[in-house]
This record gives structure tokens, C-alpha cells and sequence, in this order.
């Protein structure tokens, strides 16, 4: 298995307000996710050159009142198939 590495330098969640500790707790509970859904699911051998940021923004879809491991699980399932498609 290649090494892949992601590093999000900034990443703007709109809709809700998030504390300081809160985004961190859910910058490493999304890390875990991402990190589980890579070593569950692998990565395609999708086409190399493929531009680093996508060309619009991605959205997703949370519920009303979903706590962070909602959220860390959907935004992880939204990179995920992001970076897919990109690798």
C-alpha cells in the first residue's frame, strides 16, 4: 500500500458555531474517520494529475442537533470520496 498524505490547511464549516476546543475535537475525531474509512475501503488508482482543490465547495448534509461524531463521520465520508476520486 502507498503512503497518501492529507494535510486541510483550512477548512470553513458554515451553518453552525463551533468553540476553539470543539473544532479541535472534531478535526481529530474526523482525522480517526478518514484514517479508518482509508484502511477499510483502500484508495482507487484514480487519475494522478488531478487538481489539489476541488472547484466548488463541498456540502454536507447535517441534521439539525447531531452531535460531533455526526458530523466527524459525514465530513470523513465527504473527504473521503473526494480524495477517491482524486488519487
Amino acid at each position: 500500500m502507498r503512503a497518501i498524505r492529507v494535510e486541510i490547511e483550512n477548512l470553513v464549516l458554515s451553518g453552525f458555531p463551533m468553540d476553539p476546543a470543539k473544532g479541535r475535537r472534531l478535526a481529530a475525531m474526523t482525522r480517526m474517520a478518514l484514517e479508518r474509512l482509508v484502511r477499510e475501503r483502500g484508495i482507487s488508482a484514480g487519475a494522478g494529475g488531478a487538481s489539489p482543490h476541488p472547484s466548488k465547495p463541498l456540502e454536507m448534509k447535517g441534521r439539525a442537533g447531531a452531535g460531533e461524531s455526526c458530523w466527524a463521520e459525514e465530513l470523513a465520508e465527504t473527504l473521503y470520496r473526494t480524495l477517491d476520486r482524486r488519487v
